[in-house]
C-alpha cells in the first residue's frame, strides 16, 4: 500500500510572549487620529470672533454717511430764523414805514390774537413753549413788551372810535409792523381792503386822528364833505 503524502501547513504564528506573575498585560498599538492644527484648536477672543465675523465696509459706503452729514449740517445752517420779529422792514429804521391797514383793522387783529386766536400755534410767541411743548400764546403784557409800550397806552388804542381812531397813538405804527412782519413769515395774501388802501393811499395812511381834526365851515356845510372815507 503506498504512503499517504504529508501534509503541510503554513508557517506558525509568532507564540504568544510568556507572561510570569506580577508582569502587566501589553497595550495593543494603535494608530492616534492627527491632531488638529495648535492655531485651530486655540480658543479665540471676543474681539476676534467679532473682527472675523463682521463684513468689511467698502469705501463707498464708508463715505456716504460723511457726505450726508455735511449736507444736513448746511442746510441747518441756512434755515431762516424762526422769528417773525426778525424780519426787517422798509423804514423800519426810520420810523417811516408805510401804513397800509386802518386803525379799525389793527384792533381787530389784536382782539383776535389776544382772543379768539389766542391759542392758535401760529399765534404762539416764538420760542417760547410750556412743559408740554406747545408754543405759549401771547398775553397783554408779553404783547406790550413785544411792541416795547405800556399796557394803558393799548387800552386806550383799542377803545378809540371810527376807522383812524387812535391814529396819533404810539401803539399803531408799532403793531401794524408787528403784523405785517407775522402775514410775510407765514406767506399770506394781501386782503382786499390791504390792497383798496394800497391804491387809494400809495404813501400809506397819515398817522392823524380824525377824532382831533378842527374844521371851520360854513351854514350848511357838512364837516364830512371834506374828509375822505378814511376821515382825512
Amino acid at each position: 500500500m503506498p504512503k499517504a503524502a504529508r501534509r503541510t501547513s503554513a508557517p506558525r504564528a509568532e507564540p504568544y510572549p510568556a507572561i510570569k506573575p506580577g508582569d502587566k498585560l501589553p497595550t495593543p498599538k494603535t494608530t492616534a487620529p492627527k491632531s488638529a492644527p495648535k492655531k485651530a484648536l486655540k480658543e479665540k477672543t471676543s474681539p476676534e470672533v467679532n473682527s472675523a465675523s463682521a463684513p468689511v465696509a467698502s469705501k463707498d459706503s464708508a463715505t456716504k454717511p460723511k457726505k450726508a452729514t455735511k449736507k444736513a449740517a448746511t442746510e441747518s445752517t441756512n434755515k431762516p430764523s424762526g422769528s417773525f420779529l426778525d424780519i426787517k422792514l422798509d423804514g423800519e429804521d426810520d420810523n417811516t414805514i408805510p401804513i397800509y391797514d386802518t386803525c379799525s383793522t389793527i384792533r381787530q387783529k389784536i382782539n383776535a390774537l389776544l382772543g379768539k386766536d389766542n391759542h392758535k400755534p401760529e399765534n404762539g410767541m416764538p420760542g417760547e413753549f410750556d412743559k408740554q411743548g406747545n408754543p405759549k400764546p401771547y398775553t397783554k403784557a408779553s404783547f406790550c413788551r413785544a411792541l416795547d409800550t405800556r399796557p394803558d397806552m393799548l387800552a386806550r388804542f383799542l377803545k378809540a372810535k371810527q376807522m383812524m381812531g387812535g391814529a396819533e397813538s404810539s401803539v399803531y405804527p408799532k403793531a401794524y409792523a408787528f403784523f405785517e412782519k407775522k402775514r410775510i413769515f407765514e406767506g399770506k395774501k394781501k386782503t382786499p381792503g390791504r390792497e383798496k388802501v394800497e391804491a387809494d393811499r400809495p404813501n400809506g395812511l397819515p398817522l392823524r386822528d380824525p377824532n382831533h381834526i378842527r374844521i371851520l365851515v360854513g351854514p350848511g356845510e357838512n364837516p364830512r364833505d371834506f374828509l375822505d372815507e378814511y376821515g382825512q
